[in-house]
């Protein structure tokens, strides 16, 4: 295919695959003009005529190849490979602390649960579980959601229930009750689980 400089329309011989898909920058090598170069549609259509006519076309002084400027690529697209990467490590060890053997990031302290007593009367369809959030830390802490989950024999979720008593902060060493219920537990509830967070930490775990 040929291309012309828009400005002294010197003629240029070059190929489709060097123009690219979406056109590049070009430099006219007789008058330094420079113009975004696309390909043309009726490219194909034009081929014969080209091959026929070329030994008439001004090719300007025996130069018939542009400059072809080198692709810029935009200065973020450097930086999205490091992005992707940092992101897939952070939501890795979140996904995985317990296997890191470390804490949430979003619970501060060592808040614990313990002391769990579990009632289920069948009779009423009722779940009555009572158990202590102790903070075995040296610091003050907040206290984090508790999330109570229902399960079957095969592990699948039966129920859930979130308690929020964040509004209340723990000293060291310190205890609370905490007493929650179950009405129209499922019969078939086997397991019962419980975990300390955040609602971030309950979306990603």
């Amino acid at each position: 295919m040929y291309i012309a400089c828009p400005h002294c329309n010197t003629k240029f011989m070059v190929l489709p695959k060097q123009i690219g898909e979406f056109g590049r920058k070009v430099k006219c090598s007789k008058c330094d003009h420079i113009w975004h170069q696309y390909l043309n549609s009726p490219m194909k259509s034009e081929s014969t005529h080209i091959t026929h006519s070329i030994a008439n076309s001004r090719l300007g002084n025996g130069v018939n190849l542009p400059a072809l400027l080198p692709i810029k690529i935009p200065q973020y697209l450097y930086c999205l490979p490091i992005l992707l990467i940092s992101l897939i490590i952070f939501l890795s060890v979140i996904l995985f602390q317990d296997k890191f053997g470390i804490q949430s990031f979003l619970i501060l302290g060592e808040p614990c649960v313990t002391d769990i007593h579990v009632e289920n009367n069948k009779d009423q369809a009722k779940i009555i579980l009572s158990y202590k959030i102790v903070n075995f830390s040296d610091n003050q802490i907040k206290m984090p959601l508790i999330r109570i989950r229902l399960f079957d024999s095969n592990n699948k979720m039966l129920k859930s229930h979130i308690v929020d008593q964040t509004k209340i902060s723990l000293s060291p060493k310190q205890y609370i009750n905490i007493k929650t219920e179950f009405p129209s537990a499922p019969k078939h509830a086997k397991k019962i689980d419980i975990t300390l967070g955040n609602r971030l930490d309950f979306m990603l775990r």
